[in-house]
């Protein structure tokens, strides 16, 4: 298995060049599906990351008695109160499909598990919602309890190159267990990382820690960018959204829609999507916990993304003469 550090004057060419002739949605389109009564704060997180990175369009998928809350957290996001919880009965799981399938079919890329919560209809729900994605080739960032269902039902995402998984390291070591992998069964967590994406056919694999070990079986990234000490939650919802907004520029990339050196191959861009977002998301981290130490919640982190990428992106990307769509 071959490791580096890829280059972020690379990865800047999935990023889309602003100009002129741009229409809404060229930047990206995407959905964050999770959200119930209790959890109404992740998915929030990881949609309005995708906005703070510059994604044009954010929508969030949640149980309707989250949908209120969020839309009340931000005018900017498009709330479909489509999932259904066991105590929301007026709409049948089929009819939860058919209000999915259209909105999917305009999506460039998903962040799965976000305050999905272990509702068995939410879960039934977001697993077809998966199915449909992957029938699509609509990449898939799957984190949180979104994990469980990926450890109870691994042949939902065998094998499909667009799928990310995020877990930290409790959900590491159950996904790996249900998998039949040792998660401590070497002294290096890269070799288990690697295990676990050969054991889901190569699906990428982000897990996560005090450095960030991403392998999609063949290939291994570090990232280990300083982050911030504080481990409040929610920074893995921003690290979600990140990760679907690099996968979203992946799928305008591959299109054309903007003129490049077609120096990245397809197959390349999971892996190179999670390490952008990784350094990303720990470099907001850092900037949050210098500014408000003990006191950085997620919304610091949040707050902080635009800068992380400018810090990280801005000044590549100016050095490069912006190309016509």
């Amino acid at each position: 298995m071959s490791t580096h550090r890829p280059r972020l004057q690379t990865i800047a060419q999935l990023i889309p060049p602003l100009t002129y002739n741009l229409h809404k949605g060229d930047c990206g389109r995407i959905a964050a599906i999770g959200g119930c009564e209790e959890y109404t704060g992740a998915p929030y997180f990881a949609a309005s990351t995708t906005l703070r990175l510059g994604a044009d369009l954010a929508y969030v998928v949640c149980e309707k008695d989250a949908a209120s809350v969020i839309k009340a957290y931000s005018p900017d996001l498009i709330v479909n109160p489509y999932l259904r919880s066991v105590s929301n009965t007026d709409r049948s799981l089929e009819d939860v499909d058919e209000k999915l399938k259209p909105l999917l079919a305009k999506i460039h890329a998903v962040s799965v598990g976000s305050g999905l919560g272990n509702d068995p209809n939410m879960r039934e729900s977001v697993k077809r919602a998966i199915k449909h994605a992957r029938s699509l080739s609509i990449p898939v960032v799957l984190d949180a309890d979104s994990l469980a269902i990926v450890a109870d039902s691994p042949e939902i995402i065998h094998g499909y190159k667009n799928a990310i998984l995020t877990p930290n390291a409790p959900e590491f070591n159950r996904l790996a267990k249900a998998l039949d992998v040792d998660p401590n069964g070497s002294d290096a967590p890269e070799i288990a990382a690697q295990l676990v994406s050969n054991a889901l056919g190569g699906v990428t694999v982000v897990r996560k820690g005090k450095s960030d070990i991403i392998s999609n079986g063949d290939r291994l990234f570090i990232c280990d960018e300083v982050g911030g000490l504080r481990r409040c939650g929610g920074q893995g919802d921003i690290l979600s959204g990140a990760i679907a907004t690099f996968l979203a520029w992946g799928e305008r990339y591959k299109a054309n829609a903007w003129k490049h050196t077609g120096e990245i191959n397809g197959d390349e861009i999971p892996m190179l999507a999670a390490f952008a977002a990784c350094t990303i998301t720990r470099h907001a981290s850092f900037l949050a916990y210098e500014e408000c130490g003990r006191a950085t919640q997620s919304t610091s982190v949040l707050e902080q993304v635009d800068l992380a990428f400018d810090n990280k992106f801005e000044e590549i990307l100016k050095s490069v003469k912006a190309p016509k769509l």
